[in-house]
C-alpha cells in the first residue's frame, strides 16, 4: 500500500481541523458530565404574548396585548398582565400582577397577588398575600394568606379568614 504524497493543501486541511478542535474544546463548546447542570442554574426566561397558550416551564409570563384567551400549562415564575379583557387558566406561578382592566384569571397556587386594574376576576384556591389597589374587583379563592384593599368596591370570598388592611372605600370580606 502507498501512501498519497503530504502536500502543503492536505497539511493545511489537518491543520485546520485540529485548530477547531482545540478551539472549541478551550472555549467549551465540547459537551460534559456538567454542562446539564450549569444550564439548569440559568435564570428563567420570559414568555411573552403567547398565541394562546403553552408551558411556562418556571419562566415568567407577560400579558401585555388586549382581548388574550390562553391556557398556560407547567408553574410559571412571576406573571404579569397588562392588557384587557382576556382570560388566563393557568396552573401555578410564584406572583401575579394584573395591570389591566376586564381580565379574568383561573388559577391552582399563586404566590404574592397585586390587582392593580379594574374590574377583574381572580378565581384562585390557594394565594399568599393578595393586594387590590385597583376598584370593582372580584377574588374567590380557598385560602388566602392576607388581605389589603387600598382600591373600591372590591369583594373577596375566601373559606379562611385572613388576616386584613382595607384603606378603601365599599370593600368587602365575605
Amino acid at each position: 500500500m502507498t501512501k498519497a504524497p503530504l502536500t502543503s493543501a492536505r497539511m493545511l486541511q489537518g491543520l485546520g481541523i485540529g485548530a477547531c478542535m482545540a478551539l472549541l474544546v478551550s472555549c467549551g463548546g465540547g459537551h460534559d458530565a456538567d454542562s446539564s447542570a450549569t444550564t439548569a442554574a440559568l435564570p428563567s426566561g420570559v414568555l411573552t404574548d403567547p398565541a394562546s397558550g403553552g408551558n411556562c416551564a418556571g419562566n415568567d409570563l407577560r400579558i401585555s396585548r388586549d382581548d388574550f384567551s390562553m391556557v398556560i400549562q407547567g408553574e410559571c415564575g412571576n406573571v404579569v398582565i397588562s392588557g384587557s379583557n382576556g382570560v388566563l387558566n393557568l396552573d401555578g406561578a410564584r406572583s401575579l400582577r394584573v395591570e389591566g382592566n376586564n381580565v379574568t384569571v383561573l388559577n391552582e397556587q399563586v404566590g404574592e397577588v397585586v390587582v392593580t386594574g379594574d374590574d377583574t376576576t381572580l378565581n384562585l384556591t390557594i394565594a399568599g398575600p393578595v393586594k387590590v389597589d385597583g376598584d370593582r374587583n372580584l377574588v374567590l379563592a380557598k385560602d388566602i394568606q392576607t388581605l389589603g384593599f387600598s382600591g373600591n368596591d372590591n369583594t373577596v370570598n375566601t373559606d379562611n379568614d385572613p388576616a386584613l388592611d382595607d384603606t378603601g372605600r365599599g370593600n368587602r370580606l365575605l
